[in-house]
């Protein structure tokens, strides 16, 4: 799970929030200790942990309420999984390891030390930080778990869209860099697109309170999707295919509102995919700054397959 929505001062400190934090306000002549320094000083404290399995959970819910809440650029945090990524395999203590061992948890390497080539715990809490902000994408507060267990609005933090959409800016951009494929799968571009390009515009629906109405959650999806394929669209075209099959063979074929064959991720399926974001770039029903990025991915498309048979 994530504390991303619960209201600040509600649960107990996480130690790894204030380095992380202070890398996104890092300056050149700040005295902040760079990625690298903190990227030790996080190894240190995962590895001295008397439940290393915990303490690897608040490092990555730390770093990703730092993706969802922080207005400011991604690059420090970017820079910090690169430096983590790039720290040598960490022994831990015999206790930590003999509880590791009797809770069977996939954290740790055959010979009981860290790999943090893998960056250890941070895919699966990828996974689980995303959910939760998809399904929260449109609400417009905070919750706030109120007396009797009612669910309250509060005005501290930002919207559900505007964290789900930073995390997601996070996240392409991540698929984007160098080392990128290691922590983010690039699958993620087909489902973003399967599940906005291949379906209508949702029907007009009376709002409700504390939410975003069906037309802005709808800009946000499209935005959202643009933003995938933009940054992480050549990621799933150079993808090894049998290798998504593997896992993912069932998504892949499975039929669609306006994509209703059994074929994959076919050609013929990204030039759908170009045609459906030149369509909504010209619509006008979408903002300036979304049609921007929608432009922006259909050329992607178009260079990825060869332009001259998009269509447009």
């Amino acid at each position: 799970m994530t504390t991303i929505f619960d209201i600040p001062g509600s649960n107990s400190p996480n130690a790894f929030s204030t380095p992380i934090q202070a890398l996104l306000t890092l300056s050149k002549h700040s005295s902040t200790p760079a990625p690298d320094e903190t990227a030790t000083n996080i190894v240190n404290s995962v590895a001295s942990s008397s439940d290393p399995a915990h303490a690897l959970w608040e490092l990555w819910d730390a770093f990703f309420t730092a993706v969802a809440t922080s207005s400011t650029s991604h690059e420090p945090l970017l820079a910090l999984l690169d430096a983590l990524h790039a720290q040598p395999p960490t022994q831990l203590s015999l206790r930590a390891r003999a509880k590791a061992e009797r809770q069977r948890n996939s954290y740790i390497g055959a010979d009981g030390n860290l790999h943090w080539q893998t960056l250890p715990q941070f895919s699966a809490q990828w996974r689980d930080v995303h959910d939760v902000l998809e399904a929260w994408r449109d609400w417009d507060g905070v919750r706030d778990s109120g007396a009797g267990g009612s669910w309250t609005v509060s005005t501290v933090g930002s919207s559900g869209g505007e964290y789900f959409l930073r995390f997601c800016v996070f996240s392409a951009a991540l698929l984007k860099s160098t080392k990128g494929k290691d922590k983010a799968y690039p699958i993620w571009v087909f489902y973003a697109c399967r599940d906005v390009l291949e379906r209508e515009r949702p029907q007009f629906c009376p709002p409700k309170a504390h939410r975003m109405s069906s037309e802005q959650v709808w800009a946000l999806d499209v935005r959202v999707a643009a933003i995938w394929m933009r940054d992480g669209g050549p990621a799933l075209w150079e993808a090894d295919y049998e290798g998504l099959r593997q896992h993912w063979a069932a998504a892949l074929d499975e039929k669609t509102e306006l994509w209703p064959r059994e074929e994959g991720l076919t050609r013929e399926r990204w030039l759908f995919w170009g045609n459906r974001l030149r369509a909504l770039s010209t619509e006008g029903t979408l903002d300036k700054e979304t049609v921007a990025v929608v432009i922006e991915a259909a050329e992607v498309v178009s260079l990825l397959v060869g332009g001259s048979n998009l269509g447009y």
